[in-house]
């Protein structure tokens, strides 16, 4: 189970919950199993500042999980949007995901002169996931609608591939995404009169449909019971509507890639 917090906060928490760490038992401590199990963590990356872009940004999103002593330890992609399971079992878990995606801007680049902004969003919904081969093979379905940037519905499918390897978590797979009409013509459709003031894009209406197909793999460290370390690729290419946009075309790319690295802290809370 994992919620997003804010960055303040997480640089308050984390001291002290390191700190208060060194007070508890250890994660595998053979009492009986009691208490809570708690992570804290950060993942930085470097990726496309928005869909179909050629430049890239940094961007970090700090994030806090938890489970009950004895309770093992779940698989999630670097790339997985933060969620909250409300039904699980060993096999299949559904429940809300949500996530903050940056905005577009057309003050960032004079090549996207006379567009509309695209302010940053928040994307919230639900997810769905089943693993076909048990702890191997797990498959995953997001559907989130957006707010304040966009106010259409993203879908996200995954398969990821997770080979356990002493220390080392090694995952990967390919990804598909898909966006509705309102969605892709915020973020890729231009307008007569953008197209005008631009001077150099097309006008252009999208319709729903296939966003990116790709692939991305990642691989974790666990250097103790309480830290552990990620390193991660995901590459997407630009297809269908999303691809013929001229703002991919012409001022972007098809070929999107995104890079990074997270760490996270476990302690143990007994109460």
């Amino acid at each position: 189970m994992r919620i997003a917090i804010g960055s303040l906060a997480c640089l308050v928490l984390l001291p002290a919950a390191a700190a208060a760490a060194d007070a508890l038992p250890a994660l595998t401590d053979p009492a009986p199993a009691k208490g809570w199990i708690i992570t804290l963590g950060g993942t930085a990356e470097l990726g496309p500042k928005y869909d179909g872009a050629s430049a890239a940004g940094f961007s970090f999103m700090p994030s806090i999980s938890w489970r009950r002593v004895g309770e093992v330890e779940g698989f999630s992609a670097p790339d997985d949007s933060l969620d909250y399971a409300l039904y699980e079992t060993d096999r299949f878990s559904f429940g809300v995901a949500g996530g903050w995606k940056s905005g577009r801007y057309s003050s960032s680049s004079k090549r996207l002169f006379g567009m509309h902004d695209v302010p940053w969003t928040i994307e919230a919904g639900a997810f769905a996931e089943y693993w076909p081969i048990q702890d191997r093979l797990r498959t995953r379905v997001e559907v989130r609608q957006g707010f304040h940037g966009h106010h259409g519905v993203v879908a996200d499918f995954s398969a990821d591939w997770v080979e356990r390897l002493g220390r080392f978590t090694l995952s990967g797979g390919p990804r598909l995404s898909l966006g509705s009409a309102s969605y892709m013509r915020r973020n890729f459709g231009v307008s007569l009169p953008e197209s005008t003031a631009n001077g150099f894009l097309a006008p252009y209406r999208p319709t729903g449909g296939a966003k990116s197909i790709g692939i991305a793999a990642a691989l974790e460290y666990s250097w103790s019971e309480q830290w552990s370390t990620t390193l991660f690729a995901r590459y997407d290419r630009m297809i269908d509507q999303a691809a013929n946009s001229p703002l991919v075309r012409t001022v972007g790319q098809r070929d999107q890639i995104t890079i990074g690295l997270g760490a996270s802290y476990s302690f143990r809370l007994d109460l």
